[in-house]
């Protein structure tokens, strides 16, 4: 069976490529893709360039749902015309990470539009591996297939915050107001967070933000990060960086409590140094975590989160799959939170 889908080759380069599907093994599943979003690494991959741990050409696309198409003879749980969404990466569960809980860090796991073809196609094959570690799960009943389809998001903010020693009624700061900004604070409003303070540039987004619970939505093209933290005595016990912005990370480990968290989430570029004041990191105790895709309960519990997030809210356009370089395109606009392509 022919699968139609885009690879990217190189910056700014998708190509359409029909490909043959892999055969089916008995435990794999065959999806036909429902909604795909176009994630911030597809951004940076397809206006930067891939970076060298991409499989080229690569079909990109980790944030997505499909419905069930076709079941291997020995694939359980699954039938078809389920509507399922897709965790990012496919774990050995064999190695030492895996062996820790950390299968998003596994020494030889595939990672969905980076090593192997992702879903911006019009189907997409989950192989016998990944469905049998727990790598799809069904949507529930209720949640709308394109929300489900920012599982991966849930899961991975999910996962970071899972890195800190976030407590119920803990002050948060938030910088960004972006898709992953906005899952995070969505997020640390179910798991209790008291004062929750998001940063960032883009009016709509910002408001977005305050109606999802923000207590605070800061336009720091207006206002003073440092400036309104020293106005109202705000020290967070945790700062989520959720935009690649350096000199905020720096300001966001000064801000934080002693004894804080600091989750440098956004992914940098290659090569990023953040300056550190050795003695004050030291002496306030403060803590430093990184995070990084999310691991296989991470998935599975922000699937059964679903019902109680607002993640269609961040669905702001679609585009049909033929048109996807339009789609890249203006998933730049700033006005644009999630922008999906529709097979």
């Amino acid at each position: 069976m022919k699968v139609h889908s885009f690879a990217l080759h190189g910056k700014e380069d998708l190509r359409q490529l029909d490909r043959e599907l892999p055969a089916m093994e008995p435990g794999g599943v065959l999806l036909r893709v429902n909604h795909c979003g176009i994630c911030g690494s597809d951004m940076r991959m397809f206006y930067e360039g891939p970076s060298p741990r991409y499989n080229l050409p690569i079909v990109l696309g980790h944030e997505f749902t499909g419905t069930v198409a076709e079941v291997g003879a020995n694939a359980k749980g699954f039938k078809v015309g389920d509507v399922v969404t897709v965790g990012p990466m496919i774990p050995c569960m064999n190695c030492r990470p895996c062996g820790h809980g950390q299968d998003n860090l596994c020494e030889s796991g595939q990672v969905i539009g980076t090593h192997i073809a992702g879903a911006m196609a019009d189907y997409f094959y989950a192989p016998e591996q990944m469905v049998s570690v727990g790598g799809l799960a069904k949507v529930p009943e209720g949640v709308d297939p394109r929300a489900a389809a920012l599982t991966e998001i849930v899961a991975c903010c999910l996962h970071g915050i899972r890195q800190t020693s976030f407590q119920l009624g803990d002050k948060v700061l938030i910088v960004g107001e972006g898709p992953i900004g906005l899952a995070h604070l969505q997020l640390l409003r179910l798991m209790g967070a008291s004062d929750i303070v998001m940063t960032g540039l883009i009016a709509n987004r910002l408001k977005l933000a305050e109606e999802m619970g923000a207590t605070v939505a800061l336009d720091v093209g207006k206002h003073d990060l440092q400036q309104y933290a020293r106005d109202k005595g705000f020290r967070p016990d945790l700062a989520i960086i959720a935009a690649p912005v350096l000199p905020a990370s720096e300001l966001a480990l000064d801000l934080i409590r002693p004894g804080g968290s600091l989750l440098l989430f956004s992914g940098y570029p290659y090569g990023t140094k953040m300056t550190l004041d050795a003695y004050r990191f030291h002496y306030a105790e403060k803590h430093i975590h990184g995070s990084i895709d999310c691991n296989i309960r991470d998935f599975q519990n922000a699937a059964e989160l679903l019902p109680r997030l607002q993640m269609g809210r961040l669905i702001t356009q679609t585009f049909p799959l033929k048109d996807i370089v339009q789609a890249f395109r203006a998933a730049r606009d700033p006005q644009a939170v999630k922008t999906m392509i529709e097979p």
